[in-house]
């Protein structure tokens, strides 16, 4: 079964690898029950060697308290997601907190001057304030409408911070418009590109998936390619409050897509039973 590609081929997008963990967690998620039986038994064998490694792995998660394993009246067992298990998600896959964020009108910047023979430093330094979501206003000086307050104190203990760096908080940066600041800190423009891109196909393939049966090799496929699609969306996403976003964004129609697409395969791989 070919459904409709991501891929284009004049993008060259990162592969994206995570820990089987935390794959699990993601699918558990937002496919809701599944099936843990011999049935579903693509869903190991196309991720792990064998079928034991397959119930290690389970075990595990089980144990950490990230999935709970049930048996209904006698009914198949079902793999379901604990809130501990919740909480372990990146926050790409509940975006909603953090779009539902009521802002407060204030910026926070950092602003950083590491020396040439610490380019290490830097480096590692950017790529945190990255996975903070921050935006990039010149080269060393970041911002951001969250309050990062507590995230600057843990590098300051641990990474001595203060001594090349500046936290400021303002209404005002440069006294440009907010929407000017948006969109000079972050790259909206490729971000759209992508958020269209992905609602052009997955719209395509939820579409083939309603109108055709399919078989589990097929939807599992199908499962692999929404879930590193999505991730390459929603990952570089700053995930702004409400308030901040362009006009234009998608985000919000990439996730509810996002969530129909999996509620639709998990239907299918449960036999229209959820």
């Amino acid at each position: 079964m070919d459904w409709k590609s991501f891929h284009h081929p004049d993008w060259s997008l990162p592969v994206v690898k995570r820990r089987l963990s935390e794959e699990w967690i993601d699918y558990m998620s937002d496919v809701g029950k599944m099936l843990a039986t011999n049935g579903r038994s693509l869903m190991w064998d196309s991720t792990y060697p064998s079928q034991t490694a397959y119930k290690m792995a389970m075990s595990r998660l089980r144990k950490a308290g990230l999935m709970a394993y049930h048996k209904n009246d006698g009914k198949l067992p079902l793999l379901k997601l604990t809130p501990q298990g919740r909480q372990s998600l990146p926050i790409y896959f509940q975006p909603d907190q953090l779009w539902d964020t009521k802002w407060n009108g204030i910026w926070y910047m950092l602003i950083f001057d590491v020396p040439e023979k610490e380019r290490h430093y830097r480096d590692t330094l950017r790529g945190f304030l990255k996975r903070l979501r921050m935006g990039c206003l010149q080269k060393s000086v970041w911002i951001t409408p969250r309050d990062i307050r507590p995230e600057y104190d843990d590098l300051e203990r641990v990474a001595n911070v203060h001594a090349i760096a500046y936290l400021l908080e303002s209404r005002t940066v440069l006294h440009r418009e907010t929407a000017e600041i948006v969109d000079n800190a972050w790259k909206f423009d490729r971000l759209q590109e992508l958020h269209e891109r992905y609602l052009s196909v997955f719209e395509k393939n939820l579409q083939f998936l309603a109108e055709v049966d399919h078989d589990e090799e097929a939807l599992m496929n199908l499962l692999y390619q929404e879930a590193e699609a999505y991730i390459q969306c929603m990952r570089p996403d700053p995930l702004l409050p409400s308030a901040l976003l362009p006009k234009q964004y998608l985000g919000k129609k990439v996730f509810k897509l996002h969530q129909q697409m999996r509620n639709a395969i998990a239907h299918a791989l449960c036999g229209g039973n959820i």
